[in-house]
């Protein structure tokens, strides 16, 4: 006799006990345990997602990619999610953003989610360390393995809105640097949360799909730090009411951003408003394509095109169920200037470690007339957060358009001035420049704002196509250091899933030149393709990172 039992669509998922009374005598099943999850394959499931490719990509897929960088160069990196936050409530991981991670993994290590759970569930104690993109890429393998449809989804120029007002306000003193210790809003190069596809019957109808939750902790929200569930249309449409946290999730991909001057590095006070950009801020809203190794722009499922009506309209609707007000809140956009100064930098967006920063600023007058500005620079080296690790150098000299439509400073800073910072922490630095140009005749500013990356050798994977079951085959690891520097105490992590777990390997000093090679001898245990990653961190250069498939046959 069969016997088989279906247990309902809106079962509450978890860990039950079978037992079957049959009148004489009570049986309990040797394995007597049953886990009920949520099933995307249901209609009936609040999880329900229609798309089969969808499904797949969004459930079953243990192999994916976050997006990071800056809006000038976006990456992706690879993330193994092998089918969380700690700060208050005993979570996965531990979160640091110091530069600093003694007694435990730098967050530009990890490869994936399996060793960060697997050591979590060995030791019952917080995993150390993460940022953004480890949080994102936990998160999407606990949903998924759920049976909730989840994605990462990363934000470039993404807004953190401590004053919870929809602006960013940026701080810089007389030479254009960025002050920290004033501007207690953010602007992260990057930010990542996740999407998670669901019913939402508790609110009106329309607001079903995908909802954008974030454990990062940032900001609390009643209390814990938790942000999300919030229906991506209610952001879209500015309807920051609804519920979870839509509001600050708004301001991460619409808040407007304003930059003021200040003439006390100590206060606010006597601070003078340079610009206010209404289009600055949730740029390249990505997560990868289904089906397909590549990105994909969901930016319009966040927010209208910008500057249109509709985008605007958004704003207008969020600043309308704002209670707390500040004393700057107009949204409409700037007056007509009469001046119009285009501000820019020519020069390389990437950089070499090592070599000189070569940069030319220009000031081309897009405008009738001539005009005599007063230019300041700044170039900082700061985190993906926007810290400022250090202040590498100021100009600021008198600019006179007549007769030179574009103008060109010519900029150089030596590798000493930002090498020390660099050597000195644990996280991946990117320059950041600061332009600002105060019109003499009419009192009219303009800023612009410019992110450098630093570029690095490739690391290469040599194996075969294709390997068998439970027969070894050879994986080589190989980089040459083609800087003009040598890369100290660099340490090789490596990663195979469903063949190897995570490991690292201590490679000592690598000197301009020299080439090293490490191998492993792996035995596979399953089927099908297989993604095989690797991340080579120094002191010099952090975040090397190569992937490469490999197809294991019986």
């Amino acid at each position: 006799c069969v016997i088989a039992i279906t247990s309902p669509a809106d079962a509450i998922i978890g860990k039950y006990l079978l037992k079957v009374d049959t009148g004489t005598n009570i049986y309990s099943p040797t394995k007597n345990f049953i886990y009920i999850l949520f099933n995307p394959w249901c209609q009936a499931d609040s999880v329900f997602m229609p798309d089969d490719d969808e499904r797949v990509e969004y459930v079953l897929n243990d192999t994916g990619y976050i997006y990071v960088g800056s809006i000038e160069n976006i990456c992706g990196r690879p993330w193994n999610f092998g089918q969380v936050n700690s700060e208050d409530d005993h979570g996965i991981l531990h979160a640091n953003w110091t530069g600093n991670y003694t007694g435990g993994t730098a967050p530009l290590a990890w490869t994936g989610s399996v060793p960060i759970l697997q050591q979590y569930y060995r030791t019952q104690k917080s995993v150390l360390y993460g940022q953004c993109w480890v949080f994102s890429g936990v998160v999407t393998t606990v949903m998924r393995c759920l049976g909730i449809p989840c994605r990462s989804v990363s934000n470039f120029v993404s807004a953190h809105d401590t004053e919870e007002n929809l602006k960013v306000d940026i701080y810089l003193d007389e030479k254009g640097r960025k002050i920290d210790s004033l501007t207690k809003d953010l602007v992260w190069n990057f930010h990542v949360w996740n999407e998670v596809w669901m019913k939402r019957l508790d609110l009106p109808s329309g607001f079903n799909g995908w909802q954008a939750i974030d454990a990062t902790p940032q900001e609390t929200s009643q209390g814990i730090y938790q942000c999300g569930p919030s229906p991506v249309k209610a952001i879209k449409n500015g309807e920051i009411y609804l519920p979870y946290d839509s509001k600050f999730l708004f301001a991460a991909v619409n808040a407007d951003q304003i930059f003021w001057c200040v003439k006390n590095e100590n206060s606010t006070k006597d601070c003078v408003k340079l610009w206010e950009e209404i289009k600055a801020i949730g740029k390249n809203i990505s997560t990868k394509a289904v089906g397909k190794n590549i990105r994909e722009d969901i930016t319009t499922q966040y927010k209208f095109l910008e500057g249109t009506y509709e985008e605007r309209k958004s704003v207008e609707t969020a600043y309308s169920f704002i209670s707390k007000l500040s004393s700057h809140e107009s949204i409409s956009p700037p007056n007509l200037m009469k001046a119009n100064l285009k501000l820019g930098v020519e020069g390389k967006y990437s950089l070499w470690p090592g070599q000189p920063i070569n940069l030319n600023v220009i000031v081309e007058n897009e405008s009738v007339g001539s005009w005599t500005g007063c230019l300041a620079a700044s170039c900082q080296l700061e985190s993906y957060i926007g810290k400022v690790y250090a202040d590498l150098s100021t100009i600021k000299q008198i600019v006179q358009t007549e007769g030179k439509p574009v103008i060109q400073i010519p900029w150089k800073i030596t590798a000493d001035t930002y090498m020390q910072k660099i050597i000195s922490t644990e996280d991946e630095l990117l320059i950041k420049v600061n332009i600002i140009v105060e019109v003499q005749e009419t009192n009219e500013k303009f800023t612009k704002q410019i992110t450098l990356n630093f570029e690095h050798p490739p690391l290469k994977i040599e194996m075969a196509e294709t390997a068998k079951i439970n027969q070894d085959f050879t994986c080589a690891f190989i980089f040459k250091n083609t800087l003009s520097i040598p890369l100290e105490n660099c340490k090789l992590y490596v990663e195979g899933l469903g063949i190897f777990m995570m490991e690292a390997f201590d490679q000592g000093d690598i000197e301009p030149g020299k080439i090293f090679k490490s191998k492993i001898v792996c035995a596979p245990k399953k089927t099908g393709l297989k993604k095989i990653v690797a991340k080579l961190n120094s002191t010099q250069l952090k975040e090397i990172t190569v992937e490469k498939i490999i197809s294991i046959i019986e």
